[in-house]
Formats: structure tokens, sequence, C-alpha cells
């Protein structure tokens, strides 16, 4: 399932489907994995702080077959700001085609930010990778360059790396 739209990976596509899911209970913060300590593409391990979840069905959280983790740097804001933004943020990735969760997580120390998404199929997770979220994550981690894998949930291998 190739995704050669680029409206449907548009800021405003992402809100418009996102408001609906909202509206209709479909989105769903989780707890069970706050301050759960999680290594993202192969960096130190991050602590989650907050998740999110689209549900499907009667309450059950949508699962996908990719994982896209992405991990940047808080360098052109405070890491206190970009968390702070968060919840600001999801509006403008929960609403792409086959995005099903994302764990949220910090390094104070190191000033990093991670990324967990599971995404419905390896393409959309690509499609992901190739969008103006991780464009946007770029310019906030300049000049460190930003890193993420993603993995085939089926075969458990890393099919594309930065």
């Amino acid at each position: 399932m190739k995704n050669s739209n680029p409206l449907r990976y548009s800021v405003l596509y992402s809100l418009c489907c996102y408001l609906p899911l909202r509206l209709l209970g479909k989105v769903r913060f989780e707890t069970h994995s706050i301050g759960e300590r999680i290594s993202a593409a192969d960096a130190s391990p991050h602590t989650v702080f907050q998740e999110i979840s689209i549900l499907v069905g009667k309450g059950r959280p949508l699962r996908g077959g990719a994982v896209l983790e992405v991990v940047f740097h808080a360098s052109r804001v405070s890491a206190a700001t970009v968390e702070r933004w968060t919840n600001a943020t999801i509006p403008y990735f929960a609403g792409l085609p086959g995005f099903c969760n994302k764990k949220f997580m910090i390094d104070r120390e190191a000033g990093t930010f991670a990324g967990q998404y599971e995404w419905e199929t390896v393409e959309l997770a690509q499609a992901y990778a190739r969008s103006y979220a991780t464009k946007t994550m770029a310019w906030v981690s300049s000049p460190f360059p930003i890193h993420y894998t993603i993995t085939d949930r089926t075969t458990n291998k890393v099919v594309q790396a930065s």
C-alpha cells in the first residue's frame, strides 16, 4: 500500500482525520508504559513520558506491522519546551494514514527525545519518515542529525535506517 498522494501527508489532512477520531473517543492516552526505559534507534535508553493509541472495535488499540523509532536533539528549543508542546503536536501526526500508536520518550541528561511509532505497514512508516513531521524534527535537532529505524514486525528486521 504505497501512498503517492502528498496531500495525505499534510498537516491539514492529519488534523482533519484526527479530530473525528478524538471526538468519537477513538484516541486513548495510555499510562501503562509511563516511566518505562526504552532504547530507540540504537540510542541510550529514554524514559516514556506519554503514550497515545488509536482504538478500533471495542476499544482495542490498533496494531500495525511496522515500528519506526526516531531520536532527535532539542537543540533549537529547550527540552522543557519540546515536552510541553507534546500534546499540541499529536493532531499533526495521529491522523496520518496507518498511524496506530506512539510512545513519547526523553533522556533529560542528553537533551534528546525519542519516539516509538507503530504504523500499519512498512510503506506507511516510510512515508512518515519522508514527511513534514521528520523534517520538523530535523529542524529542531539541527545541527545534530536525527536518527531513525523502521522495523518490519513480521520479520523483526530493520528495513530502513538513517
